[in-house]
């Protein structure tokens, strides 16, 4: 699934150039972040991820019974294998035609598993080995396709990485010198306002000598 958000191209920050922040400044600074957040299409962006399934495990009864006996640390039922096992009617069943009929189904489904597993037994040995070499083989394709992935997007991590700190070193100059552009401005202000109040006294004092001078 390709999710896109529009503008998160423009999403950015400057781990390069940035400084730690204060607290009015992280407070600002989550006030843009929620901004920009708010223009994006769709506005809620997670709404296109699979939605979450909870499944409720109450409603399958052998789990409830399965985590009921581990509540009660009873050990889980042993596997029952008597299914398996090929006897014969003893007792007061040994002249039960029924019963003699069951064991001797038993006794051919038996019968049957075993000549199917050796049957399954001869064709693995004579075509698991070249079976399993072939899948092998898959596998060793399969993983040199992965690994070729991966060094790409490795490599497409660095290079945009590289990019990032390449513009954003580009950038911090630009900021220095658009500081250094301010503080000569605020300087230079500054001496204006200083030599215009020195201005100011003399054009003061001289008023005040013409009125004396007028008085004289």
């Amino acid at each position: 699934m390709n999710i896109v958000i529009e503008g998160s191209e423009n999403i950015d920050s400057l781990p390069y150039v940035d400084d730690e922040i204060t607290e009015n400044e992280r407070i600002y600074i989550q006030k843009l972040i929620d901004e920009e957040k708010a223009t994006f299409s769709p506005p809620d962006y997670l709404s296109q991820l699979p939605q979450h399934v909870d499944i409720d495990y109450k409603s399958f009864n052998f789990l409830e019974n399965d985590f009921k006996r581990m509540e009660e640390n009873r050990k889980m039922d042993e596997f029952d294998i008597n299914r398996y096992k090929v006897t014969s009617p003893t007792g007061a069943n040994i002249k039960n035609e029924k019963i003699w009929n069951e064991s001797l189904n038993n006794a051919r489904s038996q019968l049957e598993h075993q000549d199917i597993r050796k049957i399954n037994l001869e064709l693995l040995q004579r075509y698991g080995a070249n079976s399993w070499k072939l899948y092998l083989s898959d596998l060793e394709l399969l993983q040199k396709i992965l690994k070729k992935q991966l060094e790409q997007k490795k490599a497409e991590i660095e290079e945009v990485n590289i990019q990032r700190k390449i513009k954003q070193e580009d950038t911090i100059e630009k900021i220095r010198q658009h500081e250094n552009k301010w503080l000569n401005l605020v300087y230079k202000n500054k001496e204006i306002e200083l030599a215009c109040q020195s201005v100011q006294r003399e054009i003061d004092q001289l008023k005040i000598q013409k009125e004396k001078e007028e008085k004289e």
